[in-house]
């Protein structure tokens, strides 16, 4: 049967409140040709109301990847970061990549405490953020039922 071969498709959460900056990154990943959901959120209330599934994400999947942008009209990505650290467990983790324009290495050293699995600067190089993907697709292959098996 060829539902059997199919994998679901990578669940995306971009946070990224600039439009220009989201703009990019949605046509980034139509030309990796990953098979993805995506959705996005522009504010931190708004992500970790995502991760809760609490309001009008009550039925939001379960990200699998998270692209997150760092300055925010609310808050940093790392206030993002640290209430995830009360919501993820071992059996769900969401792969984080960090997409800021800020070149502060303790940034960086902060991110790599709250377990970010990989960092980009902006303006993106869409070559970086493709491999990152495409990466991070390779892992889920591995490792995600098909959607035959799915419950």
């Amino acid at each position: 049967m060829i539902g059997d071969s199919i994998t679901k498709p990578m669940e995306i959460l971009l946070v990224e409140d600039g439009l220009t900056d989201a703009r990019i990154t949605i046509l980034a990943l139509r030309r990796s040709q990953v098979h993805h959901r995506l959705t996005l959120v522009r504010t931190v209330k708004e992500a970790i109301q995502f991760y809760r599934r609490e309001g009008i994400f009550a039925r939001a999947p379960k990200p699998d990847l998270m692209m997150l942008d760092m300055m925010l009209p609310d808050g940093s990505g790392i206030d993002i970061l640290e209430a995830l650290g009360d919501i993820q467990t071992d059996d769900f983790r969401t792969t984080t990549v960090v997409l800021t324009a800020s070149a502060d290495d303790s940034l960086k050293q902060r991110c790599a405490e709250l377990n970010v699995h990989d960092y980009i600067s902006k303006p993106v190089q869409e070559s970086e953020f493709m491999r990152v993907v495409r990466d991070h697709k390779k892992l889920m292959i591995h490792s995600t039922p098909l959607l035959s098996e799915s419950p």
